[in-house]
């Protein structure tokens, strides 16, 4: 993550979702995109921060060390769906 011109941010709202829904078809539906194209999103995120971020669990994608820090810092950052 070295040149943030680079970063696509509306990976970082999927991020977001994903890490709320923890499954990626709903997180698909909620923000109103197929459910590959946020599978895709998942792929690009991975490779940007170099870390599964999401793993196939029992209940659903459980979530990394990694992606566990960044949820503060996401929640903070992007605007408040209710505003």
């Amino acid at each position: 993550m070295n040149n943030l011109r680079r970063i696509d941010l509306n990976l970082l709202v999927i991020l977001e979702a994903l890490l709320a829904e923890r499954h990626i078809s709903r997180s698909a539906e909620r923000l109103h995109k197929s459910q590959p194209a946020v599978s895709h999103a998942l792929g690009r995120l991975r490779h940007l921060f170099d870390d599964p971020l999401l793993m196939r669990g029992a209940q659903g994608m459980v979530p990394t060390p990694r992606a566990l820090a960044l949820v503060r810092p996401l929640i903070d950052c992007l605007p408040n769906e209710s505003c």
